[in-house]
């Protein structure tokens, strides 16, 4: 937080910033989730979530619970390019296991308009879509027409 953080070039920040997700998540887990509740900026929201289901072998079960709700709510407020960004984020880290899959496939059942996001979000969309494995049925339902628009 020094000026010669401030001044010092993207790498240098980078390299920082991994630093103390890293330590905080390693020796203060319940804090790390924890910090979900409060007022943080996106990206770094994001880092947290992403962190936490990285490493969700390190959690007992309990913790994984919390960190799940709080990882929900925080999700509910983030704006939804950022999350898609999140989602391929998480599709290129390979984490891939049924905790995240829920998490991901109730954010998107929670969606108000997903035919919307479907548009705007094409690419975001098809992503989340193939990672959770999200059934997109045949028929009249809106995520049919999803399912026929994204694939």
């Amino acid at each position: 937080t020094g000026q010669r953080e401030f001044r010092s070039g993207a790498i240098s920040q980078h390299l920082s910033l991994d630093f103390l997700h890293t330590y905080v998540r390693v020796n203060y887990r319940r804090v790390y989730a924890a910090c979900l509740a409060l007022d943080i900026n996106d990206h770094n929201a994001a880092r947290i979530v992403l962190g936490l289901l990285e490493t969700a072998g390190e959690a007992s079960a309990e913790e994984r619970r919390a960190e799940g709700r709080l990882i929900a709510a925080r999700l509910a407020l983030l704006p939804p390019q950022r999350v898609y960004r999140l989602f391929g984020e998480v599709r290129r880290a390979g984490i891939n296991n049924r905790r995240t899959r829920a998490i991901l496939r109730d954010w998107l059942a929670a969606r108000p308009d997903l035919g919307h996001d479907a548009v705007k979000y094409r690419s975001g969309v098809k992503t989340a879509a193939r990672h959770v494995h999200l059934r997109c049925p045949e028929g009249p339902a809106r995520r049919a027409e999803v399912g026929a628009f994204l694939f």
